[in-house]
């Protein structure tokens, strides 16, 4: 019988109803397709297994073979044995054709769990009994099972020419050995794979073919072989990707019309940096050179602008958005929340204000948020539509119905990853609908705060061009971290004294906490009763402010007047703050129960102090609520050794993995079974450019050699080519 990739399970010889329904709830598989792209989590060694030969008595071993038969017997009580003793014992046959015999005491149940025909591996003490070597006791790892009916030339002949079998993924009811044998029948009832790729690609990148990838990552004879065989499947999923992002792309530009936002000599932006009051970083400079080419581009910028905490992103996207000022058009800067906005509309006004903002001949910047009056509101819509405002700073009220540009030029969107793919587009499409009917796409940069490995970044944005600032500006110390632990909670005290004498000199304290309220089942510290806490009994010396999301916006803007004017000098919170706020008198940052923050957010956190030039702290207060897990404390170590959020980020994607950090369902992106973006980023690297210079040639696949290049992407991509179509990044 010959089955094919799109079969069902059931398909298979042995495959019936039950296990079809464990194979599809436990793990998603529900095609033979699926079943061998489930791939191996690792595999046993019989390369550093002895044979009976080698064994020593009374030295460890591990012995790896198919089990034969079994023998069971009762010892009576007695010779020191007040009970009887179960014996079970096995013959074990190896691939050189020795039989090795296993010993087991009270552990009956083992005839059930190895039964003969199974493959195992079997380490422990060698000992002899009756002039034959024995383990006893020893542990047992199951690998496989022997078909039913294979005789045992066959299964020594197996485990002779495969030395490293498959241990895979499990869930109950599908033990690894059965899905070893699923596995197994399915690669002899398939035919050979067809392959997407081109000879001439295969033999361009060293890659073997499909079908002997599938059936070597499944069973290979040795660790080249499977690293080869690996090697091939992560081009795949790293090409595909790529491919479908440059796609992506490509689709979305084809019909627009780029605008020409270049610099322009003696205009705002360039007299911008001539009046900084400070040189900008080398990293802000090569920035500043790669969005001007963007900008002057005949088809629209897409460009992800990432950087640390301080690093100077800001800076960069003012530059930019005066860029389409001086060529007659307007910019519009988008962020999250309103505290955010209101933030970010502050510094603007600040970094322009020897510019001359909002003075006649000088530079309109206006802000918007659902908290605008209506009055206010008709006002600064009107003057948008007309061209009288410049630049714009908005939450997701810029993108209701009624706000529309008289002429959009530059786009900014900030901590682009708190936005989804269809408010991104909308502001985007705002230029579309305009008063003078032009059809021409806005350039568009994207900023996150949150540092991603580049091999994340080339993945998750292959679609973007990315620019990295990788330098603080001068004068920025590191913030010291500390954490302090439950059995330390004499430090408390220390901390809170030494908050004092930081208010004393005018400086500020932030203390953050996970929840607004109190919860039964997520023990942890409250915002509202750590505010009462501190005002009341720790700090009532001090002005103590509360902020959080469920606040009324009027007294969330009055407690951050009173922080940010020192009326207040300590700030209870949620992660409210998390972004954006910048209060240069601010020195502290107390974090509660940081158990329960990742790596970006607890960074982030950080950051809100140190910005003002001098020294900084931030405490992470752990376990103090709940039982810290081995990862939290990996987490809240990694941030207390280091201020670097890129290399905070590479240990984030070490400890939590691609799979949690990609948000397939909210990237769309297709999963990556094999590929490892810390080991593979060369392939990273490379398909990226494959994938740019495939799409540049022929940007929907519509050559014949390149028909297959668009059913694989589709096939990877769920939703077909309308839902990956519709998907536009940035």
């Amino acid at each position: 019988m010959t089955v094919s990739l799109d079969d069902r399970v059931t398909a298979l010889p042995g495959v019936g109803a039950k296990t079809a329904t464990r194979l599809r709830d436990g793990l998603g598989i529900t095609t033979i397709r699926d079943l061998v792209e489930h791939y191996p989590r690792r595999y046993a060694d019989a390369g550093e297994i002895l044979d009976l030969s080698e064994v020593q008595e009374g030295e460890p071993a591990t012995m790896l073979g198919e089990v034969l038969w079994w023998s069971s017997r009762r010892i009576p009580a007695g010779g020191g044995r007040k009970r009887p003793l179960d014996l079970a014992e096995a013959g074990v046959r190896q691939a050189s054709g020795s039989v090795f015999s296993v010993t087991f005491f009270n552990q009956r149940w083992r005839v059930h769990q190895l039964p003969p025909g199974t493959v195992a591996a079997f380490s422990g003490k060698v000992k002899s009994f009756r002039d034959a070597l024995q383990l006893a006791n020893p542990d047992v790892q199951v690998l496989g099972r022997i078909d039913a009916g294979v005789d045992a030339d066959r299964a020594a002949d197996r485990l002779e020419h495969q030395r490293l079998l498959s241990v895979y993924p499990t869930v109950d009811g599908l033990a690894s050995f059965k899905l070893n044998e699923l596995v197994d029948v399915a690669l002899d009832e398939l035919p050979p794979i067809d392959d997407w790729l081109p000879d001439t690609l295969l033999a361009e990148e060293g890659l073997m073919s499909l079908d002997e990838a599938i059936r070597a990552i499944h069973q290979p004879p040795d660790h080249p072989a499977r690293e080869t065989a690996r090697r091939r499947l992560v081009f795949d999923e790293l090409l595909t990707l790529q491919l479908g992002l440059q796609w992506r792309r490509a689709r979305s530009e084809a019909d627009t019309i780029g605008l020409d936002n270049g610099p322009r000599l003696e205009g705002r932006a360039a007299n911008f940096l001539d009046v900084l009051p400070f040189e900008p970083t080398r990293a802000q400079t090569e920035a500043f050179g790669a969005i001007a080419d963007d900008l002057a581009a005949a088809r629209p910028m897409h460009r992800l602008l990432q950087g640390d905490v301080g690093s100077g992103k800001t800076l960069v996207a003012v530059w930019a958005m005066l860029c389409a000022v001086d060529n007659r058009r307007q910019a519009a800067l988008m962020v999250p929340t309103e505290v955010l906005a209101e933030q970010h509309h502050r510094t603007l006004r600040d970094l322009l204000a020897p510019l001359g903002v909002n003075v006649l001949d000088g530079i309109r910047v206006e802000l918007l948020t659902s908290s605008t009056g209506t009055r206010e509101r008709r006002r600064i819509l009107g003057e948008l539509l007309t061209g009288q405002v410049d630049l714009i700073v908005g939450t997701h009220a810029l993108l209701e119905e009624g706000v529309r540009f008289a002429d959009l030029g530059v786009v900014v969107i900030d901590e682009q990853h708190r936005f989804g793919v269809s408010q991104r587009v909308g502001l985007k499409e705002k230029a579309a609908d305009t008063a003078t009917g032009t059809a021409a796409t806005p350039d568009v940069l994207v900023m996150t705060a949150t540092p991603i490995p580049r091999s994340l970044a080339l993945t998750l944005f292959g679609d973007l061009d990315v620019t990295v600032l990788d330098e603080l500006p001068p004068g920025r110390e590191p913030i010291t971290t500390q954490l302090i632990t439950r059995a330390e909670e004499d430090r408390r005290d220390k901390l809170y004294a030494f908050i004092r004498s930081e208010a004393a000199k005018g400086r500020r304290a932030y203390v953050v906490c996970p929840f607004v309220e109190p919860s039964e089942t997520l023990p942890g510290t409250a915002v509202v009763d750590e505010y009462r806490r501190l005002a009341e009994t720790v700090f009532p010396e001090l002005r103590v402010a509360l902020i959080h999301g469920r606040l009324p916006t009027a007294e969330k803007d009055a407690a951050m007047a009173a922080f940010r004017s020192g009326e207040a000098q300590v700030l209870v919170s949620t992660t409210v703050i998390e972004v954006g706020v910048d209060v240069p008198e601010a020195t502290i940052m107390v974090i509660e129960d940081a158990e329960r923050f990742g790596i970006s957010q607890l960074h982030q956190l950080r950051g809100r102090v140190g910005r003002g030039g001098g020294r900084s702290f931030c405490v992470l207060f752990a376990g103090w609520s709940s039982l810290l897990s081995d990862e939290a404390v990996e987490r809240l170590e990694a941030v207390a050794g280091t201020t670097d959020g890129f290399e905070l980020a590479e240990t984030d994607l070490s400890i939590r993995g691609e799979g949690q950090l990609f948000g397939r369902k909210q990237s769309g992106l297709p999963d990556l079974k094999l590929a490892r973006l810390q080991d593979d980023r060369e392939l990273v690297a490379r398909t990226r450019q494959l994938a740019r210079e495939i799409v540049a040639e022929d940007p929907d696949f519509a050559r014949p050699e390149h028909a297959a290049f668009r059913t694989e992407v589709l096939r990877r991509y769920e939703g077909g080519i309308d839902d990956f179509a519709a998907l536009e990044t940035g």
